[in-house]
């Protein structure tokens, strides 16, 4: 009882000071940087209307750090004279602002602010629109560092107090060369499971406590095929009303297929030339998102395709891309479809972080690996590239963060980590080769799930 007492006395503490801390240092020095990189364009102007019409935070503080600042600037927007500032915030969540746009149409310029962290670094890129002239007139970028003891507080009262850790609910054998595995809530809520192999996929329920298979479908993989050293692929999925459709991609195979549940039965209805990761928004656009393997081998083109998906239909005819480096894996990290971020395992097993705009940003304390994915755009795993006892790196990356949160050994070599659920809980889905001291058997494969502890 003491302990949770001193506990609530020091969170209380630190919320008390952390105001101070944030109005005496980086960030008040970075609103007011920000505040004179605007002024300096309006000060020759008289009787302008402007408000800050939009604001992002890619700086991987918390909502309220980013609020903070905004509160800072606007502060010195509403103190000087010469230009009316409107302040048009509604809400500010998940990194974004909503702002009264009803009241736009009486502004002269408009401001979008963008707040984002550089190295040891925060910035903030402004830029200007001017409505009588129908194009950006203004555009600045400042920053600021921050003290050791601003992060350290930002930090622990962001991270400190939140119970995160990562534990494994369930393992069972699996059989060797599964490619990928899915678990697919149906509308009633049951489960069920995909199993994806080079020559099938195999759908499996539950009965009581044990895996029932009640379906499966052979490839009639196209040609041509590519001779592998170590087949490879990835299973998605996604919905567009009530219809499921599930796609199929390979290392040995230059299409990828595309299947349709409806009726109750499953049938193949189209195909596409790369191998689709997820489905996401782009700018109020759907798209499915993915990309080719080299020619037989384990590594993905330096390049993300996007097949426009409108009407119940990708328009494979319209693809365009987006580079990227030579990479093993990807997470593309999304919010109701919406792409927040995306990462990526490279050539040299070397972690890269790209923001929603495809624009790469600089990782601290370089991190390597092997396997990656996220889940529901607040989490993200991360394997070692170690083959005989691996590692999960567990980190939370909503609001733009990249924080570590919890780690744990493996035993045995990560091949591959999937979304998912067990149990109606959702976690990560983990693919483990285990060597083991046998005759004539040198390794066997586990399916494990790990999920959030509660708390």
């Amino acid at each position: 009882m003491k302990k949770t007492l001193c506990a609530a006395l020091i969170i209380l503490f630190l919320l008390s000071v952390l105001p101070a801390v944030l109005y005496g240092q980086g960030l008040e020095q970075l609103a007011a940087k920000t505040f004179d990189s605007i002024s300096d364009f309006f000060k020759d102007k008289y009787n302008v209307r402007t408000s800050i019409i939009k604001f992002e935070n890619f700086s991987g503080f918390s909502d309220i750090v980013a609020q903070k600042y905004y509160q800072l600037l606007v502060a010195k927007f509403e103190s000087q004279k010469d230009v009316i500032f409107n302040d048009l915030m509604i809400n500010f969540s998940k990194n974004r602002g909503k702002f009264n746009s009803m009241r736009i149409g009486k502004l002269n310029y408009l401001i979008y602010i963008k707040l984002i962290r550089n190295r040891k670094k925060i910035g903030a890129g402004a830029v200007i629109f001017s409505k009588s002239l129908d194009r950006i007139v203004h555009i600045k970028y400042v920053e600021e560092a921050l003290t050791t003891g601003e992060k350290d507080i930002i930090n622990t009262v962001d991270y400190g107090f939140k119970t995160v850790g990562f534990s494994k609910a369930i393992e069972f054998g699996a059989k060797k060369n599964l490619l990928d595995f899915k678990t697919i809530r149906e509308s009633g809520g049951e489960e069920r499971f995909f199993f994806y192999y080079p020559e099938e996929i195999e759908i499996y329920k539950m009965a009581g406590s044990q895996f029932r298979k009640f379906f499966a479908f052979k490839f009639k993989w196209g040609r041509p095929y590519y001779p592998v050293i170590q087949p490879e692929g990835k299973l998605s999925y996604f919905y567009r009303g009530s219809t499921l459709y599930l796609t199929a991609g390979s290392n040995f195979s230059t299409r990828s297929k595309i299947f349709e549940f409806a009726d109750n039965q499953w049938r193949e209805v189209d195909s596409v030339n790369f191998v689709p990761f997820k489905l996401i928004r782009i700018n109020n656009g759907e798209y499915l998102a993915g990309a080719s393997y080299q020619e037989g081998k384990n590594i993905f083109e330096g390049k993300i395709r996007l097949a426009p998906f409108r009407s119940g239909k990708l328009k494979t005819e319209e693809i365009y891309e987006k580079s990227l480096p030579l990479f093993y894996a990807i997470a593309f990290s999304v919010n109701d479809h919406n792409l927040d971020s995306i990462h990526v395992i490279d050539k040299e097993y070397r972690y890269r972080y790209f923001a929603s705009d495809f624009e790469e940003w600089t990782v601290e304390n370089e991190r390597r690996g092997s396997s990656l994915c996220a889940l529901n755009g607040k989490w993200l795993a991360v394997s070692d590239y170690s083959e005989s006892v691996d590692t999960l790196y567990f980190y939370r990356i909503d609001m733009g963060s990249r924080e570590l949160v919890f780690e744990n050994k493996v035993n045995g070599e990560v091949i591959f980590i999937s979304d998912g659920s067990w149990k109606k809980k959702e976690g990560f889905w983990i693919y483990v080769k285990m060597t083991v001291e046998r005759e004539n058997l040198n390794a066997e494969y586990r399916l494990q799930f790990w999920s959030k502890n509660d708390g």
